[in-house]
């Protein structure tokens, strides 16, 4: 069996889609407001020499750029405006949820020191669990609603529950064409949680090398990743930065399991 694969079973219904839809039935719009000024104004996440966990699962080449503060190739507006669309959606739902209850905290950090792992949970709910949410087209959220969670939205939740000590997560996937919503909940699955565990050493050990991880043969043939990839103009010419680069000097693999 593939990793994650029973990891990807829809389960546990709609829990959280049921006290969404009966706070749609009674919106207090005025609380909104004021509950998407304190969520607006909070602080802002701490990024720098850090592994982020939304990058689990993802190529660890990429990853060590984000990490060096390597130049990303410029936006186009259309991608801009996907992502104002997918940062107001965030906030929709948190503000939903917390004046409904359902939710107790939102942009809730998560560290893991030895591993220089952060990452920000979207939220946290009432029933002990963590929220993560998800704007997606009508193609994607057919899939997921078809083989459930994507592999690297369940390896950036298990990488939260690493670092905040948690069992599972609910993922609100938002179709953003036609308004559905579709509940997966993840359990803690430690085989996964090996594999990040795993990943982050891998990162690790290269970076503390100063040595950047291969290319992917996809990239390498203009095809997969590379396609959409925030450093695709500077992929494969890419070298070590000579100057002004800082390695992790963190937990390796063996230091970490003891």
């Amino acid at each position: 069996m593939k990793l994650g694969v029973a990891a990807r079973v829809v389960a546990g219904g709609n829990w959280y889609i049921q006290q969404y839809n009966d706070y749609l039935r009674a919106r207090n719009v005025e609380a909104e407001r004021d509950m998407i000024q304190q969520i607006m104004t909070r602080p802002p996440r701490i990024r720098g020499w850090s592994w982020s966990a939304s990058g689990a699962n993802r190529c660890g080449r990429e990853r060590q750029f984000n990490y060096l503060g390597m130049p990303k190739k410029r936006l186009d507006e259309r991608t801009m405006n996907i992502f104002a669309n997918g940062d107001y959606m965030h906030i929709r739902h948190q503000a939903f949820g917390l004046i409904a209850g359902y939710i107790t905290a939102v942009e809730v950090p998560v560290a893991l020191p030895e591993y220089n792992l952060l990452g920000t949970m979207d939220g946290l709910l009432s029933n002990g669990r963590g929220l993560e949410l998800k704007s997606i087209n009508t193609r994607g959220y057919s899939e997921i609603a078809t083989f459930g969670a994507k592999q690297d939205h369940i390896m950036q939740m298990h990488s939260y529950m690493l670092a905040g000590e948690l069992d599972a997560f609910h993922v609100i996937y938002e179709d953003k064409d036609k308004q559905l919503l579709k509940e997966i909940v993840i359990h803690r699955d430690e085989k996964i949680i090996k594999s990040v565990r795993e990943e982050l050493e891998q990162l690790i050990e290269a970076t503390n090398e100063r040595r950047l991880l291969p290319m992917l043969q996809a990239c390498r043939n203009g095809e997969g990743p590379i396609r959409w990839c925030d450093y695709g103009p500077i992929c494969e010419e890419a070298r070590w930065p000579t100057s002004g680069s800082k390695p992790v000097i963190r937990a390796t693999s063996s230091s970490a399991a003891s």
